[in-house]
Formats: C-alpha cells, sequence, structure tokens
C-alpha cells in the first residue's frame, strides 16, 4: 500500500491548499501528502486539540508547517473566515479539498424533515459555500483545483447511506455545473469517490450495520472485503495520492470526473 510520505513530483511546490476534515481519516491523509509535496497546507476541522495534534504531527513527517483552523462547515460565516484566513496565512489559495463526516446510519423512508436539512447542510450546502469563498482567490492565481470527496454511493447504491447519498449526489451535480462554469478561469473541479477505506467512518457504518442485524462487526468486514474484487480495504494514503493528482497541475485537462478509489467495489457503469 502507499506511504503518505512518499513523494511523486506532483509541481505542487509553492502552493497553498485547504483540506477539510484534516484532522483524522481521509482529510489528515491528503495534508500529509499535500505537505510532503511541498503545498503549504492549512487543516480545517471542529476539535481544536485534535487539528492542532494533527499539525504537529504533519509537520514533524513533512518537514512543511500546517496551519490549523477550527471551524463548523454547517456554519456559512466559519466557512468565509477559513477560507479568507487560509488566504491571509498562507499568501493564496490554489486547492480546496471538501471532505465532513457523513450523516447517520440508516433508509430513506423513516427520516425526518430535519434530518435531511442535517444531511443537506453538512454534505451539501458546505461545499457549496466552500467553493464560492475559494473561487475568487484561485482565480486571482490564475487558475486552482477543487477536489470533493464524495462516495461511489452515488453511483451504485449503498444500503442505509440514504442521508448521506441523497446529499452527496447533490453535490455530484453541483460539481458537475461549477467544473464548466469555472473552466475557463483556469479552477478545475473534480470528485473522488473512496470506497471502503480503513477509516472511523467506516467503522462507525459498519458497526452500526452490526448492531441493526444483530451479528459480529467482524462478519459486516468480512461481508464487505469479499465484495471488493482487490480483497481489502484501502489505506487513506491511497485515496490521499489520488486527490493530490487532482490537485496538482500533472491533471491539468482534468475537470468535472467522478473518480472512484475503491478497488474495483462498484460495478455500476455511471460516470
Amino acid at each position: 500500500m502507499a506511504s503518505s510520505t512518499a513523494t511523486m513530483d506532483l509541481g505542487l511546490t509553492g502552493k497553498s491548499a485547504l483540506v477539510g476534515g484534516g484532522a483524522r481519516g481521509l482529510g489528515r491523509a491528503t495534508a500529509e501528502v499535500l505537505a510532503a509535496e511541498g503545498a503549504a497546507v492549512a487543516i480545517l476541522g471542529r476539535g481544536t486539540k485534535a487539528l492542532e495534534t494533527a499539525a504537529t504531527e504533519i509537520a514533524e513527517r513533512t518537514g512543511a508547517g500546517v496551519l490549523p483552523l477550527t471551524g463548523d462547515v454547517t456554519c456559512a460565516a466559519d466557512c468565509e473566515r477559513v477560507v479568507a484566513r487560509t488566504v491571509a496565512e498562507l499568501g493564496g489559495l490554489d486547492v480546496l479539498v471538501t471532505n465532513m463526516g457523513g450523516p447517520p446510519y440508516g433508509g430513506a423512508a423513516e427520516r425526518s424533515d430535519e434530518e435531511w436539512q442535517r444531511a443537506w447542510e453538512l454534505v451539501t450546502l458546505s461545499v457549496i459555500r466552500l467553493c464560492r469563498a475559494s473561487a475568487g482567490h484561485m482565480a486571482a492565481r490564475g487558475g486552482g483545483s477543487i477536489v470533493n470527496i464524495t462516495t461511489p454511493g452515488v453511483h451504485q447504491i449503498i444500503p442505509a447511506t440514504a442521508l448521506s447519498t441523497v446529499a452527496r449526489m447533490a453535490t455530484t451535480g453541483f460539481a458537475k455545473h461549477l467544473a464548466a462554469e469555472l473552466a475557463p478561469r483556469g479552477i478545475r473541479v473534480n470528485n473522488v469517490l473512496p470506497g471502503w477505506i480503513e477509516t472511523r467512518r467506516v467503522s462507525e457504518l459498519s458497526e452500526a450495520e452490526a448492531a441493526e442485524r444483530g451479528v459480529p462487526v467482524s462478519a459486516v468486514y468480512a461481508e464487505q472485503t469479499a465484495a471488493i474484487p482487490m480483497g481489502r480495504f484501502g489505506d487513506p494514503a491511497e485515496v490521499a495520492q489520488v486527490i493530490a493528482f487532482l490537485a496538482s497541475p500533472r491533471s491539468s485537462y482534468v475537470t468535472g470526473a467522478n473518480l472512484r478509489v475503491d478497488g474495483g467495489w462498484s460495478t455500476a457503469t455511471a460516470l
């Protein structure tokens, strides 16, 4: 599996990046890869202590300074403030990676208006707000790259993830429109769709499924693994390096894409 500190010479030296959910999981791994590639990185999250710890550890591993920024992506003012602080502290913004936690496990039929609204605020409107706040700053630098972390569930339904999947389908549609609108300004917009990756979010979903079915968590993991042609869960660093490629000048002609990183799990043909 890929190492998060292995560099690929992606041409990111001197670039500035803001990474959501940077304290752990996919966000943490992405921030580390970008820092190792020479980018100045700010990480966003809700927990000050966890962010500061992650920033210190990433700096120790990569030799790069990392800016921890506390904020709630469901708050419009926080989205604007964090982007403005990134630009002020890092001198501009070239890369935005949107990433956040997911709504609770469960189906669609029983969900209340309030639950759908919370999912929309967390998963979709946060992306819209961060992209809106970032686009002008990227255009001022001559262009940039936005990468949204979503899910292969937008192509192939994952049972009992209705709140997350429906909201991320909306995010996918927004990103497609945004890619077309921002391309003339040199800004690319792409989505990365991680499958079963060794993260806390996947663990939480697996534990919820096991509890609902009354089976051991190990049984759920075994079933999930059996459904992956590569025969294993992915490592966060494997997703992070794909994100770094899409964030970099090496993918200069890629925009409006939905790239699955799922070990072959999804058999859907939708793009």
